[in-house]
């Protein structure tokens, strides 16, 4: 009986229905990341090699009066190992700074995922032309464009009319407040594209790291959270959109992410 039961899950193995595969939080950072080191660590790592194996093997010819001198080689092989190094400490601090955004959405993502008991519905890495979204949230109070940034240190992220968004005190090297708005207008656009609907996306940034929000934000239409702070926002907000509307729109919005 087992073995018929094998057979006939063989001969059905084109009826076997695989899991869907959603984009994780971060996942264009890996990308990015794994891109990056796909393309530059083999030339870091054989090409000093390739010069130092040079160099032995003149070497050996010099020793054995085969050949000729080896200092020639010894030369190239230090240049090419000092390039090497250089090369490297370069890639040291973009791997750091995807490493810690990496992180970044993936903290953010496991807060998203604690309002599914709430009736919402997170999408992680939209990928559009030349950027991505971080993450969408949909759910009972609407439809929200999260915009994850780590900054290290600590201190108070305040707003201020005029001048824009001052993280401990300096002003936010990159306009993020606009970034997630293009980002919320992207998302718009592909609701009303695929549903047929026009709904208003809440844009979000929610910063990373050891840091407060100073709640001054009377001005603007985005709004700037730290992690622990974002999920009490989502629930406070009033209902505005039915279950049917939830699905229609998360089910749309992660064929955009998986494509």
């Amino acid at each position: 009986m087992k073995i018929a039961t094998e057979l006939a899950m063989f001969g059905n193995k084109g009826q076997v229905r695989l899991p869907r595969v959603r984009r994780r939080a971060g996942e264009s950072l890996r990308e990015r990341r794994e891109k990056i080191v796909d393309e530059n660590l083999p030339p870091i790592v054989f090409l000093p090699f390739l010069f130092w194996f040079v160099y032995l093997v003149q070497q050996v010819q010099d020793s054995t009066r085969l050949g000729p001198q080896p200092r020639l080689w010894l030369g190239v092989a230090i240049v090419a190992t000092g390039f090497a190094a250089i090369w490297f400490r370069r890639l040291i601090p973009i791997a750091r700074r995807l490493n810690r955004g990496d992180w970044g959405e993936r903290h953010v993502a496991d807060t998203l995922e604690e309002l599914r008991a709430d009736g919402y519905k997170p999408i992680h890495d939209i990928v559009r032309r030349n950027f991505n979204i971080d993450h969408v949230l949909v759910g009972p109070a609407g439809v929200f464009a999260i915009e994850t940034k780590f900054r290290s240190g600590k201190g108070e992220i305040t707003f201020r009319d005029g001048e824009g968004l001052f993280v401990g005190g300096r002003a936010e090297e990159k306009d993020c407040l606009k970034q997630v708005r293009g980002n919320a207008g992207e998302v718009s656009r592909l609701i009303e594209e695929n549903c047929g609907m026009h709904e208003w996306v809440w844009p979000l940034v929610v910063f990373v790291g050891n840091w407060r929000v100073k709640d001054n934000w009377r001005d603007t239409d985005t709004r700037v959270f730290t992690p622990d702070r974002l999920a009490d926002y989502i629930r406070k907000q009033q209902p505005r959109l039915k279950r049917s509307e939830i699905d229609l729109i998360a089910s749309h919005l992660e064929r955009s992410a998986r494509s």
